[in-house]
């Protein structure tokens, strides 16, 4: 593991397990109050399946309020504005990471938990081209005013992890993202953890990582 900086933001980076050239690359968002660091070990179940896939687990751009020691992707008070705040910040680095590794955007996966993975729906339902593909842990669709079912770009499919107990971000928000996207034209799988809080656990991440076979070749 390595820490490295693409297109100002800084965190834990994992080349990929096979040596050789990345053919895929995971931005990986954590959750308000956490850093990189917090879920960089989810490389390595990701790799011993994907050995071509390289790891960006970036911190947030700004500390969080409640807990100076973690850093966020936006002020949790503000889910109207943070989002397009934090929306260029992630298409920075993204651009750099790709340039930097050589790949096109449709060999990125984007995925975060809880207000990451709030901002990989935000981003990865509006690049162009589309993401490999989208998953969110115990996240929530913050806007989609600007989503269209006539997109002249096709979206990624999205996959929608949460758990069942979640006293966070309500399990609620799961389903809501769903009945709102699958009209849109936007492949969505959803995966209810029963008994779970708000986290992610093996399950979950198993899950995943059958979604992501799925539709990438590694």
């Amino acid at each position: 593991m390595q820490l490295r900086e693409f297109g100002g933001l800084t965190g834990p980076f994992v080349p990929p397990a096979h040596g050789g050239a990345a053919t895929h690359v995971m931005l990986l968002l954590h959750g308000w109050g956490a850093d990189g660091n917090d879920l960089a070990d989810l490389a390595r179940p990701y790799a011993m399946r994907f050995p071509g896939m390289a790891f960006f687990v970036p911190n947030g751009p700004d500390p969080c309020k409640m807990n100076p020691a973690g850093r966020e992707w936006f002020d949790i008070d503000d889910r109207v504005n943070g989002p397009d705040y934090a929306a260029p910040v992630i298409q920075t680095a993204i651009t750099a990471l790709l340039t930097d590794l050589r790949l096109s955007g449709s060999a990125l996966i984007l995925a975060g938990f809880s207000q990451g993975g709030m901002m990989s729906l935000h981003c990865g339902l509006r690049l162009n081209p589309a993401p490999a593909a989208i998953v969110s842990f115990s996240g929530a669709l913050l806007r989609h005013d600007d989503l269209s079912a006539s997109a002249t770009t096709p979206y990624p499919p999205v996959q929608l992890i949460h758990g069942s107990d979640d006293q966070v971000v309500p399990c609620a928000l799961m389903h809501e993202a769903a009945r709102i996207l699958s009209p849109l034209g936007v492949e969505v799988e959803t995966v209810e953890r029963p008994g779970l809080a708000h986290g992610i656990d093996p399950d979950g991440l198993t899950a995943s990582i059958n979604f992501l076979a799925a539709h990438i070749t590694d």
